[in-house]
């Protein structure tokens, strides 16, 4: 395979520069907090700790603390701890303080100097709420604090995860706290309900592009990646759902590890040429994975049980990322593509999975989680916004997608007049051909055959005048016929057989025989074209040539009528001697040759001494195919 580098070399260029673009013009100024700019903060002197036996303000004060340093972490059962943090104010805010606080907890109660600040959702073990997931700013009224040493009381219960966290908390004068928490607050808590809502109407039109577009399996990653988004961001989101804190932890690795199989499964749609076993195998891993964390959640102790499984969790985010700018370099390396911008912004979503899997598997290089959550609903629009420019004239006015439309109808309209044109010229040389085959053969069936048969006895010296005069007739007879053929051509059943009786009496007359002519009054007789007129035409004519030159007749009958079965019938019979052996031979094959070019039945019945009798019975719905 040779490999495209100038246009791998114009990728790279494109997602370097959208990479530079959204980290340092998006995701700096909106989801990163300078630390040095955080206000003064109440000197914490001391940290004490102690377990309880359950989460009630009375536990507290029967229980037996003991001095730690912050962060402080416990492993690995259920459990519930009264944190008491002392900190101390030279001067007490007229506004209050502004309280941050930092626990890896299910949920907690909150008092400052034993007065509750703080309290929400349940604290009961196995039936909690995790309301202590959330971060935000509390106010701490005045009222509250006083000079010198105050305590701040944690009341915490960790049911699920096997770890209990807690970090120092942030303790300031309440209008710079608010000031210098809002765009973090604002990144934790609303900026994930804005992009739940936002990535859940995308979803919504890619899972409507599912029904609508040619390639389905596009817009059902599209739907399916935005789906792991929405769940995502509704897992910080909802804090009371409705299984433990077990089922939370499962929900946790499985909505976090289908984000990056999505990712590269819609990643591998889009380039229109997915790879076969591509997406089995993703599908596959990530249904391993899944299983074997719920194996471990459940089945096995902590602090194993959650330990391992996370491990899983970042090998997968890290090897899913890794796998999705592969499979786009790969792609952009053997096949011709113009959509830089689309994947350039899709790499970005690929490095942000990486970044989350590197900050927990190196937390000394500080780099905090997230990246992905934060750069999924900026790309996602940008990448939807970049796939509608390329496909949809969406700035057009209407009056100039009306002219667009148009013209494009105008010239498909001089295509088909065109196409018909030749269409017709087409069916008109193949009828041509058809009569001109049609005349040779009668020609050389006909015509040929008796002047053969004359010349033959001539040049034997077998030629009797009565035998040329006989033959002589016989020519002049095809000869009419031929001519009555072609100048029937154009004329309806009704007329055809008008003319068939006037033409065919006096020849009748001529040879001796007389002419019964019998037609039902008001007879409804099938719809037939030229050419299936004309084919009737010549079984007729045919039938009573017969009859004259072989049946020794002296009256001669022709029966239109209908049948029984809601079919016409014509039926030619002679009185004559008749015979077994009438009409065998090239006669009696091209009548039945002809009539079923015209899908009637043809029947003929002789017997000696009974006459003849031709009959066809034709159909009224029969469809011609001659």
């Amino acid at each position: 395979m040779q490999v495209n580098w100038r246009q791998l070399g114009r990728l790279v260029v494109m997602i370097c520069l959208v990479q530079a673009v959204y980290w340092l013009l998006v995701e700096k100024p909106l989801f990163r907090v300078n630390v040095s700019e955080a206000p003064p903060s109440a000197e914490q002197v001391r940290t004490q700790i102690a377990r309880l036996s359950a989460p009630t303000l009375g536990n507290v004060a029967d229980a037996d603390f003991r001095d730690v340093e912050l962060p402080w972490t416990h492993c690995c059962d259920t459990a519930m701890f009264a944190v008491r943090i002392t900190f101390r104010l030279d001067d007490v805010p007229s506004a209050g303080l502004g309280l941050i606080s930092h626990l890896q907890v299910d949920n907690y109660r909150l008092y400052v100097n034993d007065s509750l600040l703080f309290g929400e959702g349940r604290m009961g073990p196995g039936n909690g709420t995790f309301h202590g997931q959330k971060t935000f700013l509390t106010r701490i009224p005045a009222g509250l604090v006083k000079r010198g040493d105050n305590v701040l009381t944690y009341i915490t219960v960790r049911d699920g995860f096997p770890y209990t966290d807690i970090f120092p908390p942030q303790i300031g004068e309440f209008e710079a706290m608010r000031s210098f928490s809002a765009r973090r607050l604002w990144a934790l808590n609303d900026f994930p309900r804005y992009s739940a809502g936002l990535l859940g109407l995308l979803g919504l039109l890619a899972t409507v592009m599912v029904f609508r577009s040619d390639d389905w399996r596009f817009a059902a990653w599209l739907s399916a990646l935005c789906g792991a988004f929405v769940a995502n961001y509704l897992y910080g989101v909802e804090l009371a759902p409705p299984f433990d804190g077990w089922g939370r932890m499962l929900a946790f690795f499985a909505i976090n590890m289908f984000i990056p199989t999505a990712l590269l499964c819609f990643i591998d749609t889009w380039t229109r040429r997915p790879l076969r076993w591509l997406m089995p195998l993703v599908l596959g891993i990530y249904l391993a994975a899944v299983g074997y964390i719920a194996w471990r959640i459940y089945a096995t102790p902590m602090p194993d049980a959650f330990d391992v499984p996370a491990i899983v969790w970042i090998w997968m985010l890290a090897g899913l990322s890794i796998a999705t700018l592969v499979r786009l370099l790969w792609h952009f390396a053997r096949a011709p593509e113009d959509r830089m911008v689309e994947s350039a912004l899709m790499s970005v979503l690929a490095v942000a999975t990486l970044l989350d899997a590197l900050c927990n598997w190196f937390p000394e290089w500080e780099l905090r989680e997230g990246y992905l959550i934060n750069a999924a609903p900026f790309l996602m629009l940008a990448m939807l916004t970049a796939f509608l420019a390329r496909n949809f004239r969406l700035f057009q006015s209407q009056a100039a997608l009306t002219t667009l439309l148009q013209a494009k109808v105008e010239q498909r309209e001089a295509e088909l007049a065109v196409a018909h044109a030749r269409e017709q010229e087409f069916v008109r040389q193949q009828a041509h051909d058809v009569e001109r085959r049609r005349i040779m053969q009668d020609i050389h069936d006909g015509l040929g055959s008796q002047l053969m048969s004359m010349m033959l006895s001539a040049r034997l010296g077998e030629a009797e005048p009565a035998q040329v005069a006989e033959g002589l007739q016989a020519v002049i007879d095809e000869m009419r016929l031929m001519v009555d053929s072609m100048d029937s051509v154009g004329e309806s059943l009704e007329a055809a057989l008008a003319t068939f009786r006037a033409r065919m009496q006096p020849r009748v007359a001529a040879a001796g025989l007389q002419l019964d002519w019998l037609q039902a009054e008001s007879l409804a007789l099938p719809d037939y074209g030229p050419r299936e007129v004309l084919q009737l035409f010549r079984i007729l004519q045919e039938a009573v040539t017969n009859a004259l030159k072989h049946s020794g007749a002296d009256r001669l009958a022709v029966e239109i009528g209908p049948e029984g079965d809601g079919a016409v019938a014509i039926r030619v019979s002679d009185n004559g001697k008749g015979s077994a052996k009438s009409g065998v031979g090239r006669g009696l094959t091209n009548m039945a040759r002809r009539a079923e070019a015209i899908g009637a039945r043809f029947a003929l019945s002789s017997e000696p001494g009974a006459g003849t009798q031709v009959c066809l019975h034709l159909r009224r719905d029969a469809v011609a195919t001659a």
